[in-house]
């Protein structure tokens, strides 16, 4: 102490310089503190409550604390006044180290809330402009009075702003932090914010605390007041602080870092399984999409497992179109789904355990299934998923929307091989498949390993846009988010932007109800190449219809119909061929027989199929809702063209038309709203899933360690389900999923249900030209009523045509067999 108050008297401004290695220290600390605040900003779920809060908390913490208060104290431990002696140098106040480092905290937040309140959940531009600046505004606020609080708690030196550096560091401070919040937020609303964007806004921010600290550190005079009196170590206390609190900014990067590598591992294997998910558009036709830019989606199970070698899982298959019915009336379903929880949790498929914090729910295997059980699982977890989706978006399950009519393919779809030659070293092309030869049929795609999604979709209104943005949710256009769904679910950018355009059309697409009149149609089958089932031909935009036109505005007249039986079981070629011979005669009806002729032209150019020219024209008439439940559409009449393609002509004619498996065809005339098949199906459904359950219950009911597993179940039921499970390939069946012994039980079970399985429906006729009928017993008195088994359900207009088509094809090959013979006889005699 000899000599300083001769060389630094009381009240003496000491000279200051400063050590550069830690002025760069400084900067780094800052930035590791801002580059957390950007990624936990850029990974939060915006929304409202609680979370809400704790996450802008965290924000600010790493923002104020680390990359603010902790960046402060390492520049000052750069400062080094006088000659560098320890009594003289700078020493803080306990106190007010701590209440700068709640302000900074607590100013930041406030800035954060208000740029979360005002700027994502308003569409106005001027209010958004204006949040951002408030929030920036914030920002410099908070690195200022907190430099200048920090400060002021220095016990031996009175600090001596200059008020035109400190200006000019609040300047610094407001406008490099509205500029990076701008970036940010900016990129983080077209979702191009990329790790190198996140570290440039996180430079900035790191550039505004460290511009704002020196530039008023260098306006900065300091007014000795005393010596120090102590161990000198005291100063480093902050330091020591600063470097313990980067560290673990550090820590939470590295987390950060490896939670994203675990994210995009699992993306990567999502796409390689069974996914549902959601695609919710709104009036503007944007996409509903998470904080990442991903549609909300859960996996169903890692893999459909095949029966047979060349069985697919896609529309064709029984599931599939099951699912596509349930999905039309969830309220059939809902019940049991508690229940199909249950009964996954007790065979294994959903496994339920407690971790170190909290519980989960997850899914994994457990030996193999007969065809039946499997089928059974799957259903299940399918109802079980959508519900877990739907309680994720705070609906309803009945509001989730309606299954897409396809299975889409994920994972690597490719539509260019090469293959190497090690001998030559050269690279050829093996096969170049452009989309839309897959589409026509023209071309099969080369699969390694793909996954399969399934999409529910629907299309909402501006409130409940408005809801599922206030819960987290954000609706993006396909040029914003494109980028990022094809990366997850790994196709190219044109498969997706083709599977949202026909996502779209489908939520607009109302279910076709044929108004009063006449229609010609054509009814062509394809055979599928390995004979396996039937499709049919249908326009690509309405596949819930046949190829139709118009005939007449009203039904048919007696002379009409009759005149029509002519043409009866002819190809129609022949048909143009008659009507032309019928028109060189001279007939009071040829003007009809030349709009007949004009409709059936008017149809071949619909569906320019060869196969149609030969197809065999049926007089039958054919209610055109027949079997959708449709009573208002009842005065629709159609005849139709019915024929079968060649089973080697797998393709198209016209890229308007396309081909359907006839049972998807025919679910298309059972999902109708009227449809009596919602009832039936909901039948089925109670008594199938009543008898798995009891059975898995009853099994379940003898061990002790089931009940103590249904004690802890019982705690567990309200924790949230995993989105994966495996099942084993069917190598064996596993053993008393169903018995013989739970019969009886679903018999009994059954009698809760409405009518004890039988579907009763009554019909009310009234018929007001009936007014001369003199036998009693022969006239309908306006009620019928039907009563059936509930596993019975009508037939549809597609079924109605196979029928006719098969009539046909007997009756004109015995007609032809009868020429053949006349033919012959005559050549005999």
């Amino acid at each position: 102490m000899q000599g300083l108050p001769e060389k630094y008297p009381i009240g003496s401004f000491p000279a200051i310089h400063y050590t550069p290695h830690l002025v760069i220290i400084s900067y780094i600390v800052s930035l590791v503190g801002a580059y957390t605040t950007v990624e936990l900003l850029h990974r939060r779920v915006s929304g409202s409550g609680w979370r809400n809060v704790v996450q802008l908390a965290g924000c600010s913490v790493s923002f104020g604390l680390v990359a603010i208060w902790c960046m402060h104290f390492v520049g000052n431990r750069a400062i080094v006044l006088g000659d560098g002696e320890e009594s003289i140098q700078l020493f803080y106040n306990p106190s007010f180290t701590a209440i700068s480092a709640i302000l900074a905290v607590a100013v930041i937040f406030l800035g954060l809330a208000v740029a979360d309140r005002f700027y994502k959940g308003n569409k106005r531009q001027l209010v958004r402009n204006g949040a951002l600046v408030a929030c920036g505004v914030f920002t410099g606020a908070a690195i200022t009075g907190m430099h200048y609080v920090g400060n002021f708690g220095t016990t031996n030196y009175s600090v001596k702003p200059i008020p035109r550096f400190v200006a000019g560091a609040t300047i610094i401070a407001v406008c490099a932090a509205t500029f990076s919040y701008a970036l940010f937020f900016h990129w983080s609303g077209r979702w191009i914010n990329t790790w190198w964007r996140r570290c440039i806004v996180a430079c900035v921010l790191a550039m505004a605390v460290c511009g704002m600290h020196w530039t008023a550190a260098i306006g900065t005079r300091y007014e000795l007041q005393g010596y120090h009196q102590g161990p000198g170590e005291a100063r480093n206390t902050n330091l020591i602080i600063a470097i313990c609190f980067s560290l673990g900014a550090c820590g939470v990067c590295g987390a950060l870092g490896a939670l994203k590598q675990r994210y995009t591992r699992k993306l990567k294997d999502r796409a390689q399984q069974v996914v549902l998910a959601v695609a919710t558009f709104d009036s503007e036709g944007r996409i509903l999409v998470t904080q990442g830019g991903l549609m909300p989606c859960q996996t169903i199970t890692k893999q459909f497992h095949q029966r047979i070698f060349d069985e697919d899982f896609n529309n064709s298959h029984s599931v599939f179109q099951w699912i596509f019915r349930v999905s039309r009336n969830w309220g059939g379903i809902i019940e049991l789904i508690p229940s199909m929880r249950d009964h996954l949790q007790t065979r294994g498929y959903l496994q339920t355990f407690t971790p170190a914090v909290g519980g989960s729910t997850s899914r994994t295997s457990f030996g193999t299934e007969d065809e039946t059980s499997y089928s059974a699982t799957f259903r299940e977890l399918f109802c079980v998923t959508a519900y877990d989706i739907a309680r994720s978006l705070n609906i309803r399950l009945q509001d989730l929307g309606v299954l897409y009519e396809d299975v889409l393919p994920m994972g690597t779809l490719l539509t260019k091989t090469v293959f190497k030659d090690t001998s030559e070293a050269k690279n050829y092309i093996a096969t170049d498949v452009s989309h839309s030869e897959l589409e026509a049929g023209t071309a099969n795609p080369i699969l390694f390993g793909k996954g399969q999604l399934l999409i529910v979709t629907r299309k909402v209104d501006n409130a409940e846009a408005n809801r599922l943005e206030d819960s987290g949710y954000r609706f993006a256009t396909l040029e914003q988010v494109g980028e990022t769904l094809a990366r997850s679910l790994q196709v190219s950018r044109e498969d997706l932007k083709n599977t949202v355009d026909r996502l779209q059309m489908f939520c607009q697409r109302k279910p076709w109800a044929p108004s009063k009149g006449t229609y010609l149609s054509a009814f062509l089958l394809q055979p599928s190449p390995v004979l396996t089932g039937l499709d049919v031909i249908v326009p690509r935009s309405t596949p819930d219809r046949l190829p139709m036109v118009r005939l007449a505005k009203e039904r048919l007249t007696k002379e009409q119909l009759q005149l029509l039986r002519q043409f009866n079981c002819l190809t129609l070629d022949e048909c143009l061929v008659r009507i032309d011979n019928r028109r060189q005669s001279g007939h009071s009806d040829d003007f009809w027989l030349e709009k007949f002729r004009n409709r059936i032209r008017e149809l071949t150019r619909e569906v320019p199929e060869p196969a149609l020219r030969q197809a065999i024209f049926s007089a039958q008439p054919v209610n055109a809702a027949y079997g959708s439940g449709r009573i208002e559409s009842s005065d629709a009449v159609m005849f139709a063209f019915c024929g079968i393609k060649d089973v080697y002509n797998q393709t198209t004619a016209s890229q308007i038309l396309m081909h359907v498996p006839m049972s998807l065809f025919q679910c298309y005339q059972r999902i109708s709203p009227t449809c009596q098949d919602h009832a039936i199906l909901a039948q089925k459904n109670h008594k199938e899933f009543s008898t798995l359950i009891t059975s898995a219950s009853t099994e379940s009911c003898g061990s002790p360690s089931s009940r103590a597993r249904r004690k802890w179940h019982w705690r567990l039921y309200r924790s949230k389900s995993s989105s994966e499970m495996t099942i084993n390939p069917d190598s064996s069946s596993e053993k008393g999923l169903v018995n013989d012994s739970v019969h009886a039980t679903a018999d009994s079970a059954n009698t809760s249900h409405p009518f004890g399985g039988i579907m009763v429906s009554q019909e009310v006729v009234i018929k007001g030209d009936q007014k001369h009928v003199s036998q009693m017993e022969l006239l309908e008195m306006g009620v019928r009523t039907e009563a059936g088994v509930a596993g019975s359900e009508q037939a549809t207009l597609a079924d109605k045509l196979i029928a006719i088509t098969s009539s046909l094809r007997d009756a004109r090959g015995l007609r032809e067999s009868g020429s053949r013979k006349t033919t012959n006889g005559g050549r005999g005699l």
